[in-house]
């Protein structure tokens, strides 16, 4: 039976669930799980990755992200010295620019999801340069984080999204992008950050993925636990909520410059998500901007 490791469990904090180790492993490590994510860098040795029942070796340079839920642990463990990061990706990795990023989405959503149907082919890992500039970054990281000066927490986020954002570039530039899956999935999601008030279709997210509708929706739905069309919405009903702070600009006009061309399905989905009206959310708005 695998071991399942819970944050409140080991001392993480409620509202800013981080810990970053750096430290040898020595021996065999056992299968388990844990409620949070993990971003594992290793710095020296090798040893062979047990993930969901699968095996395959990791070396110096390499990089991957533990989801939660899934099931890890190590074997044959060559003297290994490794970076350790636990997480919330909700709390510290939804900066709007990341999501921008093809090999963010590939890296931190896509491969982890995507990794036994790739073979394990599309896991990053980096040059000697590139490992020195990860390790420059996890000791910023590791410092503050041991420190806890005022401030702490501004900093780890900080640096925790500059070392996400160089890890991605680092991915999306990797050797064999023409094949990586995970990656081209990456840039239909992108695709959909940056246009999503334009129409956009199953078909034309699956085509830029390369991937039939269906395969694309099982894929999409599995790693973001939603359908690419409610992503969409989404997307586009957040949006609305920052043009409801103009109250010289009517609902319809919101509605349709939001990505809605008919103000009645836009009401009834605002509504599905806010539980309020666009007016009730406006009204809102005005409201505790005068008590401020």
């Amino acid at each position: 039976m695998t071991t399942k490791l819970l944050a409140r469990d080991i001392g993480l904090e409620p509202g800013f669930t981080f810990r970053i180790q750096k430290c040898p492993l020595t021996h065999d490590y056992y299968v388990h799980s844990h409620d949070f994510s993990e971003l594992v860098v290793i710095l020296s040795g090798s040893a062979v990755h047990i993930i969901e029942g699968r095996e395959y070796p990791v070396t110096a340079g390499q990089v991957f992200l533990i989801q939660s839920g899934v099931s890890h642990g190590y074997k044959n463990v060559e003297d290994i010295q490794y970076v350790n990061v636990m997480f919330q990706p909700e709390e510290l990795l939804q900066q709007s620019e990341l999501r921008l990023l093809p090999g963010f989405q590939a890296l931190f959503y896509i491969e982890p999801f995507y990794r036994q149907e790739m073979y394990f082919r599309g896991m990053l890992s980096l040059d000697a340069g590139q490992l020195l500039e990860a390790t420059r970054l996890l000791d910023l990281i590791l410092v503050e984080h041991e420190r806890r000066e005022d401030g702490y927490r501004l900093m780890v986020r900080t640096y925790f999204t500059a070392l996400a954002g160089m890890l991605s570039r680092y991915y999306q530039n990797s050797s064999g992008r023409e094949d990586n899956k995970a990656l081209r999935i990456g840039e239909a999601v992108t695709y959909i950050e940056e246009h999503f008030l334009q129409p956009v279709t199953l078909q034309s997210m699956a085509d830029m993925a390369y991937m039939s509708t269906r395969q694309f929706l099982r894929v999409f739905t599995r790693n973001y636990k939603t359908t690419p069309m409610d992503y969409v919405i989404r997307k586009r009903l957040d949006y609305s909520c920052t043009l409801l702070r103009n109250p010289d600009l009517p609902v319809s006009r919101v509605a349709m410059d939001s990505g809605f061309h008919d103000q009645n399905y836009y009401a009834r989905q605002f509504r599905k998500l806010y539980n309020c009206t666009p007016t009730e959310y406006r009204e809102r708005i005005s409201r505790s901007g005068e008590q401020g």
